[in-house]
């Protein structure tokens, strides 16, 4: 009898030996379970994050890029409206009526497009670029100043090879300033 219990004592013992691995078993499961979910998780996180970052990358280079165009667009219809001004300011065949129309249809139009355009790519420029939209900003300034110097004056007494002269080399250098912002820009818009 006493070796019954004994041996009832060792089924019980064993039961409980058993019963402790199996629930040691049943946790370490769960724990690499949890700990290979968690990883997984983060993974799946930082890929999101990832690819969240490159696409507003590309969207901040997609706005850049048309901000850039808008502006290279801009300067152009500028640069001819400011050019017809100053031709239909300093013809003596002129009427008031034309110089007054040139200006109020077709410059100052292209005026307000070019001041818009550079409004928008000072706010979507890197700050690098934003210097350099200031010398093409004074470059286009110039343009418009000389542009628009003779407006309503007419060309009594001026020296119009002077003043072409003048003109022109304002527009070169306006459009070479736009060509260097234009190149810097577009390592960033890419």
């Amino acid at each position: 009898m006493a070796q019954r219990r004994d041996d009832a004592g060792d089924g019980a013992a064993r039961e409980r030996t058993g019963g402790r691995g199996t629930v040691f078993a049943a946790l370490a499961g769960t724990l690499i379970g949890a700990v290979a979910g968690l990883t997984g998780s983060l993974l799946g996180y930082l890929e999101a994050k990832d690819t969240h970052r490159s696409e507003a990358d590309a969207r901040r280079a997609d706005i850049r890029r048309t901000a850039y165009v808008e502006l290279a667009a801009s300067i152009s219809k500028y640069e001819q409206q400011a050019t017809q001004l100053l031709n239909v300011s300093l013809d003596p065949a002129r009427t008031a009526e034309e110089e007054r129309r040139q200006f109020e249809d077709k410059y100052a139009p292209a005026n307000t497009d070019l001041s818009r355009a550079i409004t928008t790519v000072r706010l979507v420029a890197p700050k690098d670029a934003r210097r350099d939209l200031e010398e093409l900003e004074a470059r286009s300034a110039r343009v418009g100043e000389l542009a628009s110097n003779w407006y309503g004056k007419g060309p009594e007494g001026v020296d119009l090879r002077k003043v072409e002269a003048e003109f022109d080399e304002a527009t070169k250098r306006q459009l070479a300033s736009l060509q260097e912002f234009m190149d810097k820009a577009a390592d960033q818009a890419l």
